[in-house]
């Protein structure tokens, strides 16, 4: 567990949530509203104007990096808000 913390800890330094109070609310925000264009339908939207299985396929593979990276992200900025309201309470 303590592995996983600190690889979170890690992803959340390098992209940047520590040297700005507010960019893990701002990429946790922009998380979940990927998700509810998501789930609103966006999806059927976006392979509705693909013209060949191949292109199908690209696609859906970009959208399965994106939401495997949308999970890190989110994992990350939950992280570091946690940990910066536990910081808050002990002072």
């Amino acid at each position: 567990m303590d592995q996983w913390q600190g690889l979170l800890a890690q992803c959340a330094r390098s992209m940047g949530f520590d040297r700005e109070p507010r960019r893990a609310a701002y990429a946790l925000g922009g998380v979940g509203l990927f998700w509810a264009v998501g789930l609103l339908g966006g999806l059927p939207r976006i392979l509705h104007v693909v013209s060949s299985p191949m292109t199908a396929l690209v696609l859906l593979y970009l959208m399965l990096v994106v939401v495997a990276l949308s999970f890190v992200v989110a994992a990350a900025a939950v992280l570091h808000l946690g940990r910066q309201a536990a910081g808050r309470r002990r002072r």
